[in-house]
């Protein structure tokens, strides 16, 4: 048993609590799976992606990705598009159905996360942004773990203050002091 085992312990529940938070409540927006709702939550931080990088990010084959999004592509959610760069690969984008799935996908997240901090003080709050930073910091190994990690957020929140996970996934050498 490790010394910090009761905090260890108290992590480990508040992170399946608030992940299972999130499920049930994405679950009610009725759709196929949690890696459907991350997959246009994805597509929408980053759009013009390939199939390849999806499947890297959601943890699944490429053949799985590529049924993933021919779903999506039939729920008219997604399109595939040329891409400028490589005319051989395919890019996704979301369509306005999309767009408005993943808005309700991340409203949903929102809720629980915002519960959560709702019932701390203000001081608490406040204590709290530096140790998730530095925790995230930590667990962030590179750009394909910080893909991972944010598959389910408002990107453009973070990118305002300097994301944690983005500057993380900068190597070392590349970052500006």
């Amino acid at each position: 048993m490790s010394k910090n085992a009761y905090l260890t312990n108290l992590l480990g529940a508040f992170a399946t609590s608030v992940s299972a938070g999130i499920e049930q409540e994405i679950s009610k927006l009725g759709g196929r799976s949690l890696s459907h709702e991350s997959a246009l939550v994805t597509i929408r931080n980053h759009p013009s992606d390939s199939i390849d990088v999806l499947s890297k990010v959601l943890g699944l084959t490429h053949s799985g990705a590529v049924r993933l999004i021919n779903t999506l592509e039939q729920e008219k959610l997604v399109e595939r598009h040329r891409n400028l760069d490589d005319g051989r690969s395919v890019v996704l984008r979301l369509t306005a159905s999309g767009r408005k799935r993943a808005d309700k996908v991340l409203h949903a997240r929102e809720q629980v996360t915002a519960k959560v901090l709702d019932s701390l003080t203000a001081s608490q709050q406040q204590a709290l942004g530096p140790v998730l930073e530095a925790a995230l910091n930590q667990i962030t190994d590179g750009e394909e773990a910080a893909r991972r990690i944010c598959r389910l957020c408002d990107e453009g929140v973070c990118r305002s203050k300097g994301c944690p996970v983005e500057r993380a996934a900068i190597p070392k050498s590349l970052r500006r002091s």
